[in-house]
């Protein structure tokens, strides 16, 4: 089935082939729960916020109401869900274990990032700090581990998925902090990943325009790694944190276009929330945040081990 230009197909059967062959209308002909052994999907009509065993998950095009049943677009289906119930079926019998990772502290420099100007915090600040922090933590594991910056220096965003690339990073980790502009009682963390082919990215409605949707990026031959990557992370950062869940997202942000392995976004918090800002503020919280990214990576390590021991 195909509405206004995007193909579709009924979500009772697709999800059947996962095992997920339980569907009830939460509310008829709007909302639908699928459940399987140890899966649980929610999906409303005309909506792009979807869950996925709880934690919340932006789908590319919103879910349609068609006959007796709800449908997701096909892309949605491929590159969004079908990573999320078979993970370990994204990976090749060749995939390489994870062993480089590179970490991106974001901006830097003349570049602050954003900014809590009456705490007088910068972001750039504590993404430097989360992201030492993450790096001795995963060096405890045994991960060689690649730095965009060590200090407060701007790097140009081509140049930070030049330096994972040229160390041949098997993860890329970009490392933020949120802000919104009139709005100091959001909070909370959310996970971003490269927008697939052919979808709008999740801040682009319906009515705009995504002059790269047609184009493919290199980070892109990793959508579905990109998937099994960003709910990890997100799923054990909130774990961790108890914080609000932003979601797991997509975005086509320069530093994950052009990154030659599976890459994302984080955003731990936010700054303009100030309970949240105080918070980031102490060590401790901000060891709370390297922890809940590192237990995501170590996550998605053992589905690639998992794999490889078929």
């Amino acid at each position: 089935m195909t509405v206004r230009g995007i193909g579709y197909t009924d979500a009772r059967v697709f999800f059947a082939r996962y095992g997920v062959k339980k569907a009830v209308w939460t509310k008829t002909g709007e909302q639908m729960r699928l459940e399987g052994a140890n899966t649980k999907i929610e999906i409303e009509t005309d909506k792009r916020d979807a869950e996925f065993n709880g934690r919340r998950v932006l789908l590319g095009d919103p879910v349609v109401f068609y006959g007796s049943s709800l449908y997701i677009s096909r892309i949605d289906a491929e590159k969004l869900f079908a990573p999320l119930l078979n993970p370990a079926g994204t990976f090749s019998p060749s995939s390489s274990a994870v062993q480089v990772i590179a970490i991106d502290p974001g901006h830097g420099g003349q570049d602050t990032g954003t900014q809590n100007k009456a705490l007088k915090l910068n972001e750039k600040t504590f993404t430097l700090d989360v992201a030492l922090r993450l790096r001795t933590l995963l060096q405890k594991e045994g991960y060689k581990i690649i730095m965009t910056r060590t200090d407060d220096r701007f790097i140009p965003l081509p140049d930070r998925a030049e330096i994972a690339n040229k160390a041949g990073a098997d993860l890329f980790i970009s490392i933020h902090f949120n802000s919104v502009e009139g709005a100091s009682t959001v909070f909370g963390s959310e996970t971003y990943a490269m927008t697939p082919q052919y979808q709008r990215s999740t801040s682009t409605s319906p009515s705009e325009k995504d002059p790269g949707a047609r184009l493919a990026y290199p980070g892109n031959n990793h959508d579905p790694l990109n998937v099994v990557l960003g709910y990890c992370i997100q799923n054990q950062l909130l774990n961790k944190l108890g914080t609000e869940d932003r979601g797991f997202k997509r975005a086509r942000f320069a530093v994950l276009r052009f990154v030659n392995a599976p890459a994302v976004l984080v955003e731990s918090g936010y700054l303009s929330n100030t309970a949240e800002a105080r918070k980031i503020c102490t060590a401790a919280y901000r060891e709370s945040i390297a922890e809940g990214i590192a237990a995501g990576i170590k996550a998605y390590a053992a589905v690639t081990a998992s794999n490889k021991s078929k």
